[in-house]
This record gives C-alpha cells, sequence and structure tokens, in this order.
C-alpha cells in the first residue's frame, strides 16, 4: 500500500458525522422522525459510517435496558435523542452494561441535570475533533517510531498490529475507569456478601 492511499483510508476511516446538539429540534420527536434525523446526518460523513443505522429495534431495546430515560408517550425529548446517541456510538467499544453503569451514574450526581448531560455531549464533540486529529498523529508517530515502511507487507501487517494493540490497551484503559468509577451493583452485592 502506497502512503497516500494509506492517508485517504485514514481520512474516511475518522470522517464520521454527529448530530450536535442545536440540530435536534426543541420539540419532542416519534422515533421515526429520530431515525431520519440521524440517518440524513450520516449521510454527511463517509460510507465506512452508513451501513451502520440507527434502528427502531435499537431505539427500543435502549429504552427496555434502562439506557435511556423513560419516555411520555411516543415522542422523545432533546435528553433521550442524547442518550441514543451516546449508547450509538459506545455500543461498538462498550459493552451495554458499562455503558448503562456510566449514564446511570452520571445522572445520579447531585444536581446533574438533563440540559447537563447535552452539554457533556457538546463538549464531548468539540473534542472529538481533536481526537480525530491525535489518531492522524499516532498513526504517522507508530511508522516513524518504529521505523515501518507501509509499502512493504511485513512492516504493514506489523504496523496494523501495533494499531490493532493500541485500540485493545485504549478500550481497556476506558474499561478499567468505567469499572473503578461506576462499579457494576451486582458485582458489589457479590463482594459485599462473600465477605459476610
Amino acid at each position: 500500500m502506497k502512503l497516500h492511499e494509506m492517508e485517504h483510508l485514514i481520512g474516511e476511516a475518522v470522517r464520521d458525522a454527529d448530530l450536535r446538539p442545536e440540530e435536534i429540534p426543541a420539540i419532542d420527536l416519534y422515533l421515526d422522525q429520530i431515525i431520519s434525523l440521524v440517518t440524513d446526518k450520516g449521510m454527511e460523513g463517509s460510507e465506512h459510517y452508513r451501513d451502520r443505522e440507527l434502528t427502531k429495534t435499537m431505539i427500543n431495546n435502549y429504552s427496555k435496558d434502562g439506557l435511556i430515560k423513560p419516555v411520555k408517550g411516543k415522542k422523545y425529548a432533546k435528553e433521550h435523542i442524547v442518550q441514543m446517541l451516546l449508547v450509538y456510538a459506545l455500543k461498538s467499544s462498550m459493552s451495554i452494561g458499562e455503558i448503562k453503569r456510566m449514564l446511570a451514574g452520571v445522572d445520579e450526581l447531585e444536581g446533574f441535570e438533563d440540559k447537563d448531560l447535552i452539554a457533556c455531549y457538546d463538549r464531548y464533540l468539540d473534542h472529538k475533533d481533536g481526537v480525530r486529529d491525535l489518531s492522524r498523529d499516532v498513526v504517522d508517530r507508530l511508522l516513524e517510531e518504529q521505523s515501518l515502511a507501509i509499502e512493504d507487507d511485513r512492516d504493514f501487517l506489523v504496523f496494523l498490529l501495533s494499531l490493532i494493540a493500541l485500540s485493545c490497551y485504549t478500550n481497556g484503559i476506558a474499561r478499567a475507569l468505567i469499572a473503578a468509577r461506576y462499579p457494576d451493583p451486582e458485582l458489589l452485592e457479590r463482594e459485599r456478601r462473600e465477605r459476610a
């Protein structure tokens, strides 16, 4: 693979399209309206992300699993949509249980309101732009520090394995932080019973 081909692929791999809070209508929406809104926004990203659609079944499962707050009637408020977007973004890296503990943990913070979740989501998207740039820098740094020539098939394999290892490590760090900050209540109860 040529370097310019890889740079193009990297650019496409990090070119997702996020729905900003200000793009979510201030009125409550039906499921079909939410799916249409998210799908339309997704079309602005690379093709890499277009096959990962948000569906009615997914949203219903998020509700059943307690990942989003209960709705009144059949319409969803902006806070529900932000919760959906967070679950949708996180589920490719975190288990549903980890996501649920994290969202429940922040929801239980004293003084934490729906507007705070929306503000945190907005800040996350601001930081995500920097993470895209950082990911490109990490790729360049791996190639440079490991003296890898991606045109060489063996070096390319070592490079891919290094990227996968980095992904595993950062995912492991996030999971460890979630477990420490938002422990599993069932695990805590089991440990309490074992000590008793």
